[in-house]
């Protein structure tokens, strides 16, 4: 919802100049309103994207209750009605309309740095204590609001846009080899804290800073149960729990008039259309939702159109359609509106850029059903680990009950049993620079990163989806979807990662009934199409990268080359000249070896 900024100074009042020149660096994000505050040393500044949320109308920030905390904050909060009960419980008296910002404030005013545990929702946001001269700042959960700071010299710089970091004349240049190293082998960072930028440092997910005294403390306030209470209920009585708890999701994420879904063809972003509809039938919502699919129509076989109109049909939802067999790796990537303010390794950016943007042409809210497949995660092998562990005949009495729910028979999971645990190799391509590879450590990266696969995060009943949810890969995706990256004026909203539904789900036992998705399946039977309910879950048909080179041959990449501007990091004699290198050999991965070439392009682009 906005764009904030600000820095408190190590010694001296705030720079007036340098506060303004950050606010205006937020402007390309939210453009309804600058302001910004100064207060002693510090330095706050907000500008606003409206969204339609409850506040927003009496949202002004920088916000003060008394002059003596002030708050900036990119917010949006959940259950408030449990937040304002537990506030007025506590001698505060407010309203669940009030700007979420002004919550947060009361909640910092009432539990001190314990506020976060107190807040549902995403968030990032900034106090500032005069008297005590005192910084506090979070980040939510899973990390889908990103925050940004900088301990230069003469100031601490904090914002949730990287650019605007580096706006302050105390913030050094200069690149962070290791983050650079993570994104040519695995695609992104690795790390909680690294940008690219070695100055700017990102605050972890479920993390909480506080700056005072000239020292900065970091403190984790949230992390995924390793227990949780086993709820014993009917498959039935589950579902309709989990269909509850997904509306409460829903509802909290919806704005009061306009609203978007990036609607897929399969059952996760399709649940949440049927949960929309029946929220407005009950008069629950008025905002007006609209699906958006992006689809093959000729390289390769997709079933998603025909699924998602399907959906789009029944539930009476307006569809739009974007064909990308047309775009190309790397199209218009010099363009305004694919500048990132850090790598991406997407060669096919321009379809995310252009969908959002469609998207954006109805709504400032962006819905979608990432997360699905991390929070309903499967036991593996469910019904071979029943047996070979003495318990045959709980093992036919779970694939019994699963026909009777999913109408087919289970898969028993020997192949996977017999597989063992997934451990992914680890290794660099061969086009890593040999030097760089000493500079950062690389095979003690490499066996780092491998050692994550051996020792998951642990859960008493549900470990696989734990070790899903709490992957570093939420913060990234966070990171990369906001406004302060794609510069769309729209704002990507994931309910099925409301930490409620996460609780719940966490504390149902596993059995074969939940596998492929059982919870979601019998929790939408009657509010989906039986066809969509029912499809197996299919991968993508083909590689889309490998179409388009098959489809265009030598010259799909239009003549791009990786500069010597990657010179440091990568030998470009060794990257195949098909994805932008010299090497006459042939690509061992496609989207791995265009990395050297979306890095060079990244380089010598201007910030925006």
């Amino acid at each position: 919802m906005s764009g904030i900024a600000g820095f408190v100074s190590a010694a001296g009042d705030a720079d007036a100049g340098v506060l303004a020149r950050m606010a205006a660096a937020l402007a390309f994000r939210a453009p309804d309103g600058t302001a910004v505050r100064a207060a002693g040393r510090a330095g706050l500044a907000h500008a606003a994207l409206r969204t339609g949320d409850a506040g927003e109308a009496d949202d002004r920030q920088p916000f003060s209750v008394d002059g003596q905390r002030w708050i900036v904050a990119d917010a949006r909060i959940d259950a408030r009605g449990d937040l304002v009960r537990a506030l007025r419980a506590g001698g505060i008296h407010t309203s669940a309309d009030r700007p979420a910002a002004e919550l947060i404030l009361h909640a910092v005013q009432l539990w001190g740095d314990g506020a976060p545990e107190h807040l549902l929702g995403d968030f990032a946001f900034v106090v500032w204590d005069v008297p005590r001269q005192r910084l506090f700042c979070a980040r939510s959960p899973f990390g889908f609001k990103p925050f940004y700071y900088a301990d230069a010299p003469d100031a601490l710089v904090f914002s949730n846009t990287p650019d605007c970091v580096r706006v302050h004349p105390g913030v050094a240049a200069g690149l962070d080899e290791e983050w650079i190293a993570d994104f040519l082998v695995h695609g992104e960072s690795q790390s909680a804290t690294a940008t690219i930028h070695a100055a700017i440092r990102q605050l972890p997910a479920a993390h909480t800073l506080v700056a005072e005294n000239g020292r900065v403390r970091i403190h984790r306030f949230w992390s995924l149960p390793e227990r949780s209470e086993p709820l014993h209920l009917k498959p039935a009585e589950y579902a309709e729990r989990f269909r509850a708890l997904l509306r409460d999701a829903v509802a909290d994420r919806l704005p009061a008039e306009r609203a978007s879904l990036l609607l897929s063809g399969g059952r996760d972003s399709t649940a949440l259309a049927a949960v929309w509809r029946e929220l407005a039938d009950r008069g629950d919502t008025s905002a007006e939702l609209r699906g958006y699919t992006a689809h093959h129509a000729r390289l390769m076989p997709d079933q998603e159109p025909a699924f998602s109109a399907m959906a789009a049909l029944a539930l009476g939802i307006p569809h739009a359609l974007l064909a990308v067999d047309e775009y190309g790796p790397f199209d218009r990537w010099n363009a305004a509106e694919l500048y990132r303010p850090q790598p991406a390794a997407s060669p096919l950016l321009a379809i995310e850029a252009d969908q959002y943007a469609q998207a954006a042409a109805h709504s400032r809210v962006l819905l979608t059903g990432q997360g699905g497949d991390a929070l309903l995660r499967e036991s593996t092998s469910r019904l071979t680990r029943l047996v070979v562990a003495g318990h045959p005949l709980r093992a036919a009495a779970e694939a019994a009950a699963y026909v009777r729910w999913n109408g087919r028979l289970p898969r028993p999971g020997i192949r996977t049993w017999r597989a063992g645990p997934y451990r992914p190799a680890a290794d660099a391509p061969a086009w890593v620079d040999a030097d760089f590879a000493r500079r950062v450590n690389l095979p003690a990266r490499l066996d780092a990163w491998a050692a994550q696969f051996h020792n998951p995060p642990p859960h008493n009943l549900r470990p696989e989806a734990a070790e899903q949810l709490s992957g570093a890969l939420w913060p990234v995706l966070g990171a990369l979807w906001d406004p302060g990256s794609t510069g769309v004026l729209i704002e990507p909203r994931h309910p099925l990662f409301d930490l409620r539904l996460v609780a719940f789900v966490l504390s149902i036992p596993p059995a074969q009934w939940y596998n492929d998705k059982g919870l979601l399946r019998i929790a939408m039977r009657d509010r989906l199409p039986a066809p969509l309910l029912n499809r197996p879950k299919t991968p993508v048909a083909d590689d889309p990268l490998a179409v388009r080179f098959r489809a265009r041959g030598d010259g799909w990449l239009r003549g791009l080359r990786a500069g010597p501007n990657v010179a440091p990091w990568v030998n470009l004699a060794r990257v195949p000249a098909l994805t932008g290198g010299t090497s006459a050999e042939a690509s061992g991965r496609l989207d791995a070896d265009l990395r050297p070439l979306a890095l060079s392009l990244w380089l010598t682009r201007p910030r925006r």
